[in-house]
Formats: structure tokens, sequence, C-alpha cells
């Protein structure tokens, strides 16, 4: 049976990505036509290959709608796309962590440990003496 689940994992946050772009402010308005090219080619009666011959026609237009949507991550501004990536799993974190909820910290939230360290050196002779 064909699993859809490395599909799902791949398609929607790559889709969520564009979609996040195509509303961002920062991204330019002459950007935000390349996924509307997309649109209009999915729609379009005209297409490269026709969508008579059974499976290689709806085929292109994958290929040509995926190419059209990398072309758009691609051309939109570097900080915003890094923002819109890392930068939002980044907020999503500190959100986490200011509400007092770590979901890798087994300790209770709010607690903090005071502690002292010292720095070890050994001498030549073998003796162990302590810096501070």
């Amino acid at each position: 049976m064909f699993r859809l689940l490395p599909i799902r994992s791949l398609v929607f946050p790559f889709l969520k990505l564009v979609w996040r772009l195509f509303l961002d402010r920062r991204v330019p308005a002459f950007t935000k036509i390349i996924p509307l090219l997309a649109i209009v080619y999915i729609v379009s009666p005209y297409d490269i290959i026709g969508d008579r011959i059974p499976l290689l026609g709806q085929f292109d237009d994958l290929i040509v709608t995926t190419i059209l949507l990398l072309l758009f991550i691609a051309a939109s501004p570097n900080h915003v796309v890094a923002d819109q990536t890392i930068g939002k799993k980044l907020r999503d974190l500190q959100k986490r962590q200011e509400s007092g909820h770590d979901p890798n910290d087994d300790s209770s939230p709010g607690k903090t440990i005071d502690a002292e360290f010292r720095y070890v050196e050994d001498d030549d002779e073998g003796n162990d003496s302590e810096k501070k």
C-alpha cells in the first residue's frame, strides 16, 4: 500500500511556507506574482503537455507549479524566509519557555539552581592547585 505520510510531511510544510511568505509584507509585491502565475498555470487550459495524455498531462502541471513555487521562495528575501521557517520555531520555543513549560525540561518550572565552580590546573609535579 502506498503511504502518504512522507508526502504529507514534505508538501504541507512547503505549502504553509509559501502561504506565509505570500502574506508577509516584507516580500515585494512583484515577487508575489510568481505563486499567482502557478495558480493561473494550473487552471489554464494551455499546458506544456496536454491533459489528454493520461498521467503525463497532470505531471507537467505538478512540475511547473513546483518549480514556480520554489522560484518564489528563492526570490523572497533570505531573512524573511529564515524568519518564516527557523524564526517561527524559535518564537514558539521562546513562548513555551516564557510560559514555564518546556517539554525537554524535567525540572519544575521557575526553579533556579545556584552553583559555584572552580578551575583546577595540574602542576608540573603532579600536585593539584586551585585557582579562582
